[in-house]
């Protein structure tokens, strides 16, 4: 990697488990140092770690904001595609932080290609699999948990509500020595969470997932009527209204912010974009409000 601005960068904003033909499942990277910290890992992120020119070579640590599959189902591909990546392959250990329980991560991982895996060392002159280091982010009750902190970076997390159903479910807060600029990712989250807003008090970027709700009923009636409560209850409660993005930002004293995992329905940015701005006109939010593409690169 030759670019060694400290940034955000956008490598899928699609939130919901199912596919589209252009978006990408949610991942996030932050690039601090010139080190790649990876903010979840949907289907499509190692291909968007290559379309991005990131690469796999800087990327050392993986946080998981929660166990739901459109944020974990492409952490065997970067593994994998990131190993036999020459020339910019993955390091021999990558450290992966998320909710318990992390560990079944590591067994799925050699599990599923154990044979193939062995193959290419034997007959490929491929290098041993990277080690995948798990560590469980453990809800301690207190509002702030110590996640983990190198030359880099110091990395904080906090409890955030994304449905009666999950345990636990983080957001981080990324501290940057080098420049003591500091970002903020949400995961998934209901919209004025209090350990949030917390956790991103005076934060330079608020990384913040975004919902449209007037497009909600489109995607509840697609289902058989038996199955329309329970969804529109999980998306109408566990998830975050566009419009109510820029008082987030007000009560977080929050710089810009950023928008990411786009839901329910494939929608350009700029719609999103006008509903958040007039929000913010009427509640008088004087941050920056940036609603990006996939891969686009946010400079810190």
């Amino acid at each position: 990697m030759t670019n060694l601005t400290d940034r955000i960068v956008a490598l899928g904003l699609s939130g919901g488990p199912k596919l589209t033909p252009d978006g990408a499942k949610p991942a996030l990277a932050l690039v601090a140092g010139g080190q790649t910290y990876l903010v979840d890992c949907g289907f499509e992120t190692a291909k968007q770690l290559v379309a991005s020119g990131l690469g796999f070579a800087d990327l050392k640590n993986i946080f998981i904001t929660h166990n739901h599959l459109d944020h974990t189902s492409g952490i065997l591909g970067v593994l994998v595609h990131g190993w036999t990546n020459l020339g910019s392959e993955l390091p021999k250990q990558v450290d992966l932080w998320g909710p318990t329980p992390s560990g079944r991560l590591k067994e799925l991982a050699h599990a599923a290609h154990a044979h193939d895996i062995q193959n290419y060392i034997t007959g490929g002159g491929f290098r041993d699999f990277p080690n995948l280091e798990t560590h469980d982010v453990l809800n301690t009750g207190e509002p702030v948990i110590d996640v983990m902190e190198d030359e880099n970076v110091r990395v904080t997390a906090t409890k955030v509500f994304h449905g009666r159903e999950l345990k636990d479910s983080f957001a981080y807060r990324f501290d940057i020595k080098a420049t003591g600029k500091s970002v903020v990712f949400s995961g998934d989250v209901a919209a004025h969470d209090a350990n949030l807003i917390a956790l991103a008090q005076g934060c330079d970027f608020l990384v913040h997932e975004v919902q449209d709700n007037e497009m909600v009923e489109r995607v509840v009636s697609r289902l058989p009527e038996q199955r329309q409560a329970e969804l529109r209850d999980h998306l109408l409660t566990s998830h975050t209204n566009v419009e109510d993005l820029p008082a987030i930002g007000k009560a977080a004293g929050a710089k810009h912010l950023v928008m990411s995992h786009y839901t329910p329905i494939p929608q350009s940015p700029l719609v999103y974009l006008q509903k958040a701005t007039k929000a913010s006109e009427s509640i008088g939010y004087t941050g920056k409000i940036i609603a990006p593409t996939e891969l686009d690169q946010i400079e810190i």
